[in-house]
């Protein structure tokens, strides 16, 4: 029989990244819930001693027949499931036209499985009720739980003559860095910076894109992401497909203003204010990059950046915990909070 306040994490990928630090910041927040690791392609589901099972899980052909028998080993286990990985930006991009009804199956197959899904943001949300395969009954919206104090701690940016850019990620086809790098080479003033925080495999192709211009810095993979903030005024996400964006959250913490592509979940978190969605393509993060953003916008921006993010914060903790069954944490001291990105 399982134990009804007792809470268990699945998880299928033990490297650090947005699954990783979320559980982090539950365990320092909830000492007694466990994580297991569930290897990928297994074939079988156990039965588990947890009131509240959490499935980080990949979704996949493959692991459906792991994912059924959990339920049916879990009969009395209340059962959630967080979409970390889909969204409509992964589907235009990954999955081919003729291959989107088989997809929308697999999600309409697996979410019945779970007693509730969580979106990790209003965009996500609004494509699984689109598509059709998920009732609005069982979804929660709960932006990722992170610690966001080392970014609070930053100062705020003091833009020079020029502004310094920062991108601070993954090297890879989802971040989209390859779709604005030969932008920026072109329409950024001279003395403006380009600063690049992460690896991944697409490093080669982006030093290459940038052509040896002094003005751009690759600083590799960083343990201290907060402290990359420090080097520059302005973040960019032009990702492809960003179910949430964490590190627009972050980037906001740290108080500076972040340029988003209009994918997923990356709009709603500049909504209020603290960035600039990119509508418009090519030419929009041209004209920007051309532009910049004066002193006065800039300001402001940071200041609405930083107060946005730590109030978000704050209500995504209280949405967990109300999630995960537990009373509800005291949020992050603020004045005058903004409303969460995307509610009245």
């Amino acid at each position: 029989m399982s134990t009804p306040e007792k809470t268990l994490h699945l998880i299928d990928d033990r490297r650090m990244g947005g699954v990783a630090r979320f559980l982090e910041r539950v365990s320092e927040i909830r000492q007694n819930d466990e994580t297991l690791f569930v290897k990928r392609g297994t074939m079988r589901g156990h039965a588990h001693d947890a009131g509240t099972i959490v499935s980080h899980l990949a979704i996949s052909w493959r692991s459906l027949p792991m994912l059924i028998t959990l339920r049916a080993c879990n009969p009395r286990a209340r059962i959630v499931h967080v979409e970390h990985s889909y969204c409509q930006g992964f589907e235009v991009h990954r999955v081919p036209g003729h291959k989107q009804h088989r997809f929308h199956t697999l999600l309409r197959t697996v979410y019945a499985l779970f007693d509730e899904v969580v979106a990790v943001s209003e965009g996500q949300s609004e494509w699984m009720r689109d598509i059709g395969v998920i009732a609005d009954r069982k979804v929660r919206i709960a932006p990722p739980l992170v610690d966001l104090t080392p970014f609070l701690a930053i100062p705020a940016p003091d833009p020079g003559p020029a502004l310094r850019y920062g991108f601070v990620g993954r090297l890879d086809e989802q971040k989209g860095l390859d779709l604005i790098l030969p932008l920026w080479r072109k329409a950024a003033p001279q003395a403006a910076r380009f600063e690049i925080f992460g690896n991944g495999p697409m490093r080669e192709e982006m030093q290459a894109l940038a052509a040896d211009d002094p003005r751009i810095t690759f600083h590799g993979a960083t343990d201290s992401p907060a402290d990359a903030y420090r080097l520059f005024d302005i973040a960019v996400m032009p990702s492809r497909w960003e179910p949430f964006g964490l590190s627009c959250l972050e980037a906001q913490a740290a108080g500076r203003p972040v340029l988003v592509a209009p994918v997923d979940g990356l709009p709603e978190q500049v909504r209020l204010g603290g960035g600039f969605t990119m509508n418009g393509g090519p030419e929009a993060w041209t004209a920007r990059f051309a532009e910049g953003i004066g002193s006065d916008v800039m300001k402001e921006n940071s200041a609405q950046a930083r107060r946005i993010a730590a109030d978000n914060a704050s209500r995504s903790r209280i949405r967990w915990a109300s999630i995960l069954e537990t009373p509800d944490a005291a949020p992050i001291a603020f004045e005058e909070p903004e409303p969460l990105a995307g509610e009245s």
